[in-house]
């Protein structure tokens, strides 16, 4: 089914929705399989936007948001994507699921122009001599107040903590990110710890407001593990090993949305 009206969502025949209608402005939305689910919180506005659901089984989660949504999802078979509350999308970004791996990305994060999040490479890769597969697809994990720089690539097997940088041009694969900390380049490397941003915009600072914040105190921004932290290598056994769709969307709504600061820490 092609939506390009929000309203069609709730004459879905094969696939469901759940929560407020998203408004859709220069988007769509397209069940080609069967048995997905779309969750979508209040304040969701998709805009030059398109979601695919392009096999069976899988949940695409978009939490309550004051910007906009401007992203390309494709979801193939037996996919979790949960993606958290107020997220600026700068520029759309993209999100392959393929494999029946997971994206999910906590709140607050600011995300550059051409920015992708992939699961799989997409084809097989196999050693010459054992005859084995090498390139097996892994899920993504991203915490709150991450900022991704432009043009970076946030490929399968990613555990990036809160509170993180990647540099523009970034590519990080297989790879775990601790929170408070800067990554860069490709290979990628870390270029600082013990480092937190602040989503003020600097573009248009005079020598007046360099100077004000050559300084900051603010503990926002810092994540230490504490009992509400997340142990992802659980959560992402617990994802796979429910059969029951109903199961997947109650165990985001009991890990996800009731965390505290620290649930996306990485120490």
């Amino acid at each position: 089914m092609h939506i390009t009206e929000s309203d069609q969502l709730l004459e879905l025949e094969d696939n469901q929705f759940m929560g407020e209608l998203p408004k859709l402005s220069n988007s769509q939305i397209n069940f080609k399989g069967k048995n997905n689910f779309l969750i979508c919180e209040e304040d969701v506005h998709l805009w030059n936007s398109r979601i695919d659901f392009n096999m069976d089984n899988s949940v695409l989660y978009l939490s309550s948001n004051i910007h906009d949504y401007s992203v390309n999802i494709a979801l193939h078979k037996n996919c979790v994507c949960f993606i958290g509350k107020n997220n600026f999308f700068n520029g759309r970004t993209n999100f392959v699921l393929s494999e029946a791996k997971n994206i999910v990305l906590g709140d607050d994060c600011f995300i550059s122009y051409n920015v992708v999040f992939r699961t799989s490479d997409g084809h097989c890769i196999y050693n010459t001599k054992s005859k084995n597969r090498m390139n097996y697809a892994r899920s993504i994990y991203a915490g709150d107040h991450v900022w991704f720089g432009q043009n970076s690539f946030i490929f399968k097997g990613s555990k990036i903590g809160s509170g993180s940088i990647i540099g523009a041009g970034s590519v990080v694969s297989n790879r775990t990110i601790n929170s408070n900390t800067t990554y860069g380049g490709a290979p990628l490397k870390l270029i600082n710890e013990d480092t937190f941003w602040t989503p003020h915009s600097t573009n248009g600072w005079g020598e007046d407001e360099i100077e004000k914040m050559s300084h900051s105190d603010i503990d926002l921004f810092t994540y230490d593990v504490d009992d509400k932290t997340l142990d992802l290598d659980e959560i992402e056994q617990n994802l796979n090993g429910f059969t029951d769709l109903d199961d997947v969307i109650s165990y985001i709504w009991l890990k996800f949305l009731v965390g505290g600061k620290n649930r996306f820490t990485i120490k």
